[in-house]
């Protein structure tokens, strides 16, 4: 994951550079591999990165030649095939995140309609002088902001807006009950006051500070469901399935999984096993002593079958207790569940050798639970 963050002044003057360094200082652990600043009149912009492809020249933010500039936290995975919608472009780097500068620069506003990914996207056009935020139609990349006197902030994290001093941190009480109740809050507002999030698949346009227009599109495409017998259903299954994993597999730097013993980690690691010549690395999270609920005994099967070379992690009592304070500071946007401990401590593993893991989550969503 990499960081952005910017500010747009309501008085037209350049955001202080005091700004741009606490929103750097705040999403810094997003984005290790470098960072970037944009400052304009009116407007200014970083960027924290995490280098997956194009390592030597993706460095942010992108420019186009009519002045339009960009920073990005995501992935665009059909970025090969907007490359080759514009040849006669001189695209600057091999980024997955350059080509939607020029999908912007085609369909302005609704540049975002031809984006296949998860992401976080600022765009500021100073021509226009406006300034463009988007996020993806799942809601995978996190984008907030907010609204204060001298300006519109926006941000990866809640967090590093409050790092900026605009707006003083004040937790809204109202929320308590529906994150007890659901493990996360709901909707456009945060546990925090004055601080939005953007919507799955919503643009905004801003101009002086001030929202001036919204759309927002479905994840899922209008009038797709067909009638279709059974075997038909599995083949079409496969088929986009192993697409999804193989596009996500779109990576300069080395991958893996983070395979339990459930259903949807096991498919997608099947279909990387068919995908790749060389042994998935699989990190599976083990709770000793706990009888059913550790799954590494199915999970070393599934990856002794398939060729994967598996890594075990024990989760124990003594990493609640130690990596709870820690794990709390990240977790900014509360999510009230269990399962934020044994993958931070998973993520922590794989990170020693890796910068990419593919993962099930999603799978109870889309096949509603499988019931």
């Amino acid at each position: 994951m990499c960081g952005i963050g910017g500010m747009m002044t309501r008085d037209g003057g350049a955001p202080s550079e005091a700004v741009l360094t606490a929103l750097i200082n705040a999403l810094g652990h997003r984005g290790p591999d470098g960072e970037g600043r944009y400052r304009a009149a009116g407007l200014g912009m970083v960027h924290t990165r995490l280098a997956i492809i194009d390592l030597e020249t993706g460095d942010q933010p992108f420019y186009e030649p009519e002045g339009a500039a960009l920073v990005a936290n995501g992935e665009i995975y059909n970025y090969r095939e907007l490359i080759a919608q514009f040849p006669g472009q001189p695209l600057q780097t091999h980024s997955d995140c350059e080509p939607p500068l020029y999908l912007y620069r085609a369909f302005g506003a609704d540049y975002a309609e031809h984006l296949r990914g998860m992401y976080g996207i600022a765009l500021f056009d100073p021509n226009e002088n406006r300034l463009l935020l988007s996020r993806d139609p799942f809601g995978i990349k996190p984008l907030y902001y907010a609204q204060t006197p001298e300006g519109f902030l926006f941000a990866s994290e809640p967090g590093a807006i409050i790092a900026t001093g605009l707006l003083a941190p004040q937790v809204r009480a109202e929320v308590a009950q529906e994150l007890l109740q659901l493990q996360f809050t709901t909707g456009r507002n945060t546990i925090f006051t004055g601080i939005k999030r953007l919507l799955p698949g919503e643009t905004v346009i801003v101009v002086e500070g001030n929202i001036v227009e919204r759309t927002q599109r479905s994840a899922l495409p209008k009038n797709s469901v067909v009638a279709q017998d059974e075997m038909t259903a599995l083949c079409r299954l496969d088929t986009v399935l192993m697409d999804s994993v193989a596009v996500h597999q779109r990576s300069d730097v080395p991958y893996g999984l983070f395979l339990s013993g459930g259903i949807d980690s096991s498919v997608i690691l099947a279909c990387m096993a068919r995908l790749n010549d060389q042994p998935v690395r699989a990190f599976t999270a083990g709770f000793p002593g706990t009888g059913v609920h550790d799954e590494r005994a199915h999970a070393r099967e599934l990856a002794r079958y398939v060729g994967a070379e598996h890594v075990e992690v024990e989760v124990t009592a003594r990493h609640l207790w130690d990596l709870l304070p820690e794990i709390v500071a990240f977790v900014d946007d509360p999510v009230a569940d269990y399962a934020v401990l044994p993958t931070y401590v998973l993520a922590a593993e794989a990170a020693k050798e890796l910068k990419v893991v593919l993962c099930g989550e999603g799978g109870d969503e889309l096949f509603a639970g499988y019931g």
